[in-house]
């Protein structure tokens, strides 16, 4: 019976991988959601720090290292997610294609749009979210629950 080489899980390269493609996955996701309903949909970026956090254990970064990750996948999200926002804002106003305003927007422009559109609300959903992402990550079952 060979024993084959265990592989190590949850280096830092890797983790970095999972925050960019998590994090921007999420963010892209939320603002196609938003645009496809047409509501306000800041509620989901819970549900996707939630996501994110399981992904994130599941590729084996239950510890310190995953919780950074999911609060800073979360943040990344939503940055990601208002600078859609924004260029989706500017592309509407202007009548540019998406994808022309995408490339031209640079950065202090689209943080002069999606502030003029943030709400405390805003960002007390952002804290929530990364509190739910900080926990998801690192929570631990207990000894009961395994037992069951």
């Amino acid at each position: 019976m060979s024993s084959s080489p265990t592989v190590k899980r949850g280096n830092v390269v890797a983790l970095v991988a999972c925050v960019l493609l998590s994090g921007l996955a999420a963010g892209a996701l939320w603002c196609l959601l938003s645009l496809f309903t047409e509501r306000d949909t800041s509620v989901v970026l819970v549900a996707f720090a939630f996501l994110i956090a399981l992904f994130l254990r599941w590729q084996g970064f239950a510890n310190r290292n995953g919780v950074i990750g999911a609060v800073i996948a979360t943040i990344l999200a939503f940055v990601y997610a208002q600078y859609l926002f924004s260029a989706v804002h500017m592309a509407e106003m202007l009548g540019f294609p998406l994808r022309d305003t995408l490339f031209r927007m640079d950065v202090p422009f689209a943080w002069r749009v999606a502030k003029s559109t943030l709400t405390i609300w805003d960002f007390a959903i952002l804290f929530v979210a990364c509190i739910v992402a900080a926990i998801a990550t690192s929570y631990k079952r207990s000894a009961v629950l395994e037992k069951i």
